[in-house]
């Protein structure tokens, strides 16, 4: 049997969900369509929902690594 593949990038979760913060801090202000604003929201949205993936993924393999070696 292979072994299940790692993802151990432990930055990159954070990295992208400061992506979508630094999307969040740019919505404009002032007169602006409201479907402009929706834009940029789902955008940053989705953004955020690909950070909480990556997330996962690295709890995934954190739990992998301890119950391989019988830690939990």
């Amino acid at each position: 049997m292979t072994d299940a593949p790692r993802y151990r990038e432990r930055e990159l979760a954070s990295g992208t969900l400061r992506e979508a913060a630094t999307h969040l801090n740019a919505m404009p202000t002032g007169q602006v369509a409201s479907a402009e604003i929706t834009a940029r929201a789902s955008q940053a949205q989705a953004i955020a929902t690909v950070a909480i993936a990556q997330a996962l993924l690295e709890i995934g393999d954190v739990l992998r690594e301890h119950l391989s070696r019988g830690d939990a």
